[in-house]
């Protein structure tokens, strides 16, 4: 999601990259489409195209007739995925399941002809699912639900760059962020993802999310904190985490703030 500045909104279609503009200084939101049908293409970003225009957002929408075609393409980038549950030769599943591996956040919205198939969707932690034939009112629904997800979750993940490309994670994920010899690692519910940087930097970006400098090595996530004694903290995942004397006092006023303010965690 992006925030646009600008004086004009002209509409702009274009076949693969479509940009439904209708009202200045306003939030763009990413879409993709992957469906094996042309058909179904179409349909898809007609309904987002009326959407757009009747509730005055603007949506960006790119298309893709190809499992192998999108994930080439994905970055990271888009807000929401519309996804075909049968892509032919691919599995709808199956390219979520990729996606998940460098996305948690995108909104997926599985497209499908059946709703057994839409129970699958669980195990990729989709939103929703649309059955075919789209009916606006129902694809009306189900996009308000995601555009909900998408705002709430607009300050809540932070896109890191990695060898293969780039992930993205929820900041409600990450118990805490090491620096280890020229690398920063963020670790996880989904495990440990690599990224380069400094951990000065990265804790300029995250400090108004709570994340906290508790030595020369890490940042520790405050919602994730279970129990602090002396100078060990405990953590929600079972893992232990040293403060150093020098940061000792500054840490736990930070952390007796959160409290304040938020709530959780023990002295």
């Amino acid at each position: 999601m992006e925030i646009k500045d600008t004086q004009e909104t002209p509409l702009a279609k274009r076949r693969d990259d479509t940009v439904i503009a209708v009202n200045p200084d306003t939030i763009v939101l990413n879409v993709a489409i992957v469906d094996d049908s042309e058909e179904d293409l179409d349909r898809c970003e007609s309904l987002l195209l009326r959407f757009a225009h009747e509730s005055r957002k603007e949506i960006r929408v790119n298309r893709f007739l190809h499992g192998e075609e999108f994930l080439a393409q994905f970055k990271a980038q888009f807000d929401i995925l519309f996804l075909d549950v049968n892509l032919g030769l691919s599995n709808g599943i199956d390219v979520a399941k990729r996606v998940r591996e460098v996305d948690e956040s995108v909104v997926i919205i599985f497209v499908t002809n059946l709703s057994r198939y839409a129970t699958e969707g669980y195990v990729v932690n989709a939103l929703d699912y649309v059955l075919k034939p789209l009916s606006y009112e129902s694809f009306y629904l189900k996009l308000n639900k995601a555009i909900s997800n998408v705002a709430n979750r607009a300050n809540s993940s932070i896109v890191v760059p990695t060898k293969s490309g780039f992930t993205k994670l929820m900041l409600d994920s990450i118990h805490y962020v090491e620096v280890f010899s020229h690398d920063v690692v963020f670790h996880g519910d989904n495990g440990d993802v690599k990224t380069s940087g400094t951990l000065k930097a990265y804790e300029a970006k995250l400090r108004p999310y709570h994340f906290l400098r508790c030595n020369s090595c890490y940042l520790v996530n405050a919602r994730k904190i279970e129990r602090i004694c002396k100078f060990e903290i405990l953590l929600s995942n079972g893992e232990t985490i040293e403060i150093s004397h020098p940061k000792r006092k500054e840490f736990i006023q930070a952390f007796k703030n959160y409290i304040a303010n938020a709530g959780g965690g023990t002295l």
